[in-house]
């Protein structure tokens, strides 16, 4: 990877988290059968994401091709405008969140915040869609991956949570568990559908990994270490969890 394209890398991290952060944490909200706190916590990840993301869109400067990877730098200014929209909103969000008699305000500051997660996941879409088949196809992989990242860091949470209070009901990190495994074999099907659709451009790169998918050990790398043990990993969870809620019943 070229050390120039490392500002746009964290961005794109920073990003999803953020987004997915948003979303899973308005999710949570809304199913109603999580702690307070815990929903309160979640959302200070999303503002902590936001301000990085801020910060790092501050910090780029636009470039039109980074080691051959053609980008659309006319998103960079609707991303930075963007940002600065969702750490507003995450911020009133996380206050809103504190006053729990006013719960219409929480809900509408959570989707507006989750909106503009979204919108943030088309801007990065668009950024980098120059190459692929389609900004369909970039916007996929974001929104799969973006959802991955958020829920499993808030799943973890989640599963702390227990060791505060071992009395927590077990179905929702039941839920959760089946969730974060929902959510990576959606990203892993999206990656056999963009590695299967021909590319919009091909990237002229000296790197030493700019080469076809097949023989490129980076690829097998991010779908084994990257989709299918961490897939297995949730299975394994899910089934643990349903086996500590089974025996949780019988005692």
């Amino acid at each position: 990877m070229s050390v120039e394209a490392l500002p746009y890398t964290l961005l794109l991290l920073l990003g999803q988290f953020t987004a997915g952060c948003a979303i899973v944490t308005l999710a949570v909200q809304l199913r109603g059968s999580f702690e307070a706190s815990f929903v309160r916590i979640c959302s200070w990840l999303t503002l902590a994401g936001a301000a990085l993301a801020l910060l790092t869109l501050a910090a780029i400067q636009p470039r039109a091709a980074i080691d051959g990877f053609a980008l659309d730098t006319r998103a960079i200014d609707p991303l930075r405008a963007g940002a600065a929209a969702l750490l507003l909103f995450s911020l009133v969000y996380a206050l809103a969140l504190r006053r729990e008699e006013d719960a219409f305000l929480a809900h509408a500051a959570g989707a507006t915040t989750a909106a503009l997660g979204m919108a943030i996941l088309v801007l990065l879409a668009k950024l980098v869609q120059e190459p692929t088949w389609s900004v369909a196809g970039a916007f996929l992989s974001i929104l799969s991956g973006s959802l991955t990242l958020g829920v499993v860091v808030i799943a973890m949470i989640w599963g702390h949570w227990y060791l505060v209070n071992p009395r927590l009901a077990t179905r929702p990190l039941n839920e959760m568990t089946l969730v974060t495994l929902g959510a990576i074999i959606a990203e892993t099907a999206v990656t056999a559908l963009n590695a299967a659709m021909p590319v919009g451009r091909h990237v002229a790169s000296n790197a030493l990994l700019a080469i076809a998918l097949p023989e490129n050990p980076a690829f097998w790398l991010r779908v084994g270490i990257g989709l299918l043990f961490p897939g297995v990993l949730a299975y394994l969870a899910y089934r643990s969890s349903a086996e500590g809620a089974s025996l949780f019943s019988i005692v």
